[in-house]
């Protein structure tokens, strides 16, 4: 294997074990929520399960502001390593709380830190790998996060909350200790007129000693970064929202990131024993809760090695009506369920179909949103760009793991899936319209081709504009 494949994989997979964290912390609820007011002695409520889910969201929300402060002062690796403090105290406090308001405070230490490493990660690994290797390490983020949730699922079901915290812990320690030994973003080095520094990282990063033409790049990157420091942070806002260029990219992270998020794949892995025990399936639903685990594993496993040949977006077009179908279904269930129909004999829809929804989702849904955003925002708006597509992921989660648990206990669990199903379609549509493939193009390439479409679209907007006129 190429030397700077093989180095780049490394950077992935110890960058990645911060992201394995977050999914520890993002499958947490599933194997905990049963066992409150029994194996556990905490009592909660209904409500307060809700909010146990939701609060490690709100702390996403509050740890994305945070790289405005950070990151341009001591860089992304710099960033990355504080962001073990929150992630390690977490940890501390869910493992050890002996109330529900010391658990909510162990949630939003946790969404912290989720918060920093998803506005700061992409970044990283987008500066610092080829574009031979920033698809499938973009796509592993998400993998890990996977196997963060299965290896949480794993130990969780069978273990107590102190020792489900107290093996967790040590993936931040983890990091830690090995993220200190790789090299700091070239593009920050750059930045900093730290060329010698910058070139090293990249001999070592690629794997060869003429670096010349992607030293160029990073340096017309960083020109073009310098330029935008003179920008005061409204002057950077108000950059996403005023350049086509810009506004085309934010269209296309909103669109990603709400098939990350409101297709209910949320609510759907945190409820998932309520979902089983409902349809009455005879597999445990420990058996059920583990499987769903292994599916969006080997799902994501599947993206990462197929997305260099197939491309990003043929990827998102084949998995969302995939989940599409699977909701509905499992929709279809509950709702001649609760109407007085004898559905014994398909009491094993939910449990294969929830299976098959994560199949979907773990394809493509869950881990190619946070690849493009990596990829597809010009330098000028990154920082400000990465704090909206987070914000927007911890608002949008929050409300969606509420709306299931409303509308469920109003309605009933089919009444959610439906208006999942209506969402996930609507998204799939999109996707097709708006979504272009990144695949294989360097930075440089991918925000010329956004610049080359708003210009051919305002060229077809005149041409029809003096057509009618003539």
């Amino acid at each position: 294997m190429d030397r700077g494949i093989l180095r780049q994989t490394l950077i992935g997979f110890v960058c990645s074990i911060l992201i394995i964290d977050c999914g520890l912390h993002e499958g947490w609820s599933t194997p905990t929520i049963p066992k409150f007011n029994s194996k556990d002695p905490l009592k909660v409520t209904t409500d307060e399960i809700a909010w146990i889910v939701n609060l490690m969201y709100v702390g996403v929300g509050i740890g994305s502001l945070v790289p405005f402060i950070l990151m341009d002062n001591i860089g992304r690796k710099g960033t990355l390593l504080v962001t073990t403090i929150p992630k390690i105290t977490s940890w501390l406090f869910i493992g050890l709380s002996t109330s529900v308001p010391l658990i909510y405070v162990g949630r939003i230490l946790a969404g912290i830190g989720c918060g920093i490493t998803y506005a700061v990660m992409p970044m990283y690994l987008g500066e610092i790998s080829s574009k031979r290797t920033r698809g499938p390490l973009g796509t592993l983020m998400a993998v890990l996060i996977n196997i963060g949730m299965l290896f949480i699922y794993a130990i969780g079901l069978w273990v107590s909350r102190f020792a489900m915290a107290m093996i967790s812990v040590c993936a931040p320690v983890l990091f830690l200790l090995t993220f200190i030994w790789l090299p700091e973003s070239s593009v920050f080095l750059t930045r900093k007129n730290r060329l010698d520094p910058a070139e090293k990282t990249l001999q070592w990063a690629l794997g060869k000693e003429n670096v010349d033409e992607e030293l160029e790049e990073v340096k017309r990157i960083v020109e073009t970064e310098d330029k935008c420091g003179k920008m005061t942070l409204k002057d950077m806002f108000k950059e996403i929202f005023t350049k086509a260029q810009n506004r085309r990219a934010f269209r296309i992270a909103m669109i990603l990131l709400s098939g990350l998020t409101l297709t209910g794949a949320a609510p759907i892995l945190a409820y998932q024993s309520y979902i089983y025990e409902e349809a009455g399936f005879e597999i445990s639903t420990n058996a059920s809760i583990i499987l769903t685990g292994v599916a969006i594993v080997l799902s994501g496993c599947a993206c990462v090695t197929v997305v260099r040949f197939t491309g990003k977006r043929l990827l998102l077009l084949i998995a969302a009506p995939i989940c599409v179908v699977s909701l509905a279904t499992i929709a279809i269930f509950f709702e001649l369920q609760s109407s007085g129909y004898d559905v014994s004999q398909f009491k094993w829809v939910p449990t294969v179909f929830v299976v098959i929804y994560v199949l979907g989702f773990g394809f493509s849904l869950n881990p190619i949103p946070l690849a493009y955003i990596g990829e597809i925002f010009g330098v000028e708006v990154k920082v400000p760009a990465a704090v909206l597509n987070a914000l927007y992921y911890a608002i949008s989660t929050t409300a969606v793991v509420k709306f299931y648990q409303v509308v469920q206990e109003l309605y009933g669990t089919f009444a959610p899936l439906w208006v999942f199903t209506a969402i996930t379609f609507l998204i799939w549509v999109l996707i097709y319209l708006f979504v272009p493939e990144t695949e294989g193009k360097t930075l440089e390439e991918i925000q010329m081709e956004l610049r080359n479409v708003i210009e051919k679209s305002k060229k077809e907007k005149e041409k029809r504009r003096t057509r009618n006129l003539n």
